[in-house]
């Protein structure tokens, strides 16, 4: 059976303050194969790791990412209320590259909000090139003009289309884009449509994973490749699954 990636949702967001270096550091001693993060850029243009368009779920802060200057950024908290992990800062892409380094894959997430980010996909495509990195990634999004504009300046990056609902023309988009993978929200894993994806030689990865049961069976599927889960405990039944009993 080919390998089923361990696929670290946020880092180790179980029980690590999620997308922060504490959190993808835990992921790494886990075994996770690969982490998902969330990317945005910052108002004076540097690609910070955070999931929110605002600040104020996940620090002490208030404001939109987009409004803040990293240094700005770097003043708060981002602990998210587990206050026993102390001060922890936002990390930048680049700090997360260097975490990362031959240990672990990457699945970037660029995020999609009203205010279109511009120019984040030429920031991104230059730091994985000055990082020789472009390899070891995949960026994803659930913006499909996000996908388009990340192949055209960077055509050797692998990208991955996230999907929370059932999409129209389907199988159209998935050919147009020329992605390397699908993320389904686990409510849309269409058995049909994704053993299609897997004919087309595409990499399948759902998101996001809460029970052991589920894991295994979308192992057993033969056609998804990986899952994203916030808590990394749910791999040990795959790793070390009970034996049969006479």
């Amino acid at each position: 059976m080919p390998p089923f990636l361990k696929i670290a949702h946020r880092g180790y967001s179980a029980k690590y303050p999620e997308n922060t270096m504490l959190a993808f550091a835990k992921a790494i001693e886990a075994g996770a194969d690969m982490i998902e993060l969330d990317l945005q850029l910052s108002r004076d243009n540097q690609t910070v790791v955070i999931h929110d368009e605002r600040i104020n779920r996940t620090s002490d802060g208030r404001g939109k990412v987009s409004d803040l200057t990293l240094a700005d950024l770097r003043r708060y908290n981002y602990n998210n209320v587990m206050e026993r992990y102390g001060f922890i800062q936002i990390p930048t892409l680049e700090d997360v590259i260097d975490l990362a380094a031959n240990k672990v894959l990457l699945n970037i997430e660029i995020k999609k909000f009203r205010k279109k980010q511009v120019g984040i996909e030429n920031n991104l495509a230059a730091l994985l090139r000055k990082k020789d990195f472009t390899d070891r990634v995949i960026v994803s999004s659930f913006d499909q003009e996000i996908l388009r504009a990340m192949k055209q300046i960077a055509p050797a990056v692998r990208t991955g289309l996230i999907y929370r609902a059932p999409m129209k023309r389907f199988r159209e988009n998935i050919r147009n884009l020329g992605v390397f993978s699908v993320h389904p929200a686990i409510v849309s894993v269409d058995a049909d449509e994704l053993r299609w994806v897997q004919s087309q030689e595409l990499k399948v990865y759902p998101w996001v994973v809460r029970d052991r049961k589920t894991l295994m069976q979308y192992r057993a599927t033969g056609f998804v490749d990986g899952a994203m889960v916030d808590d990394l405990t749910l791999f040990d039944a795959l790793d070390h699954p009970e034996p049969e009993r006479a």
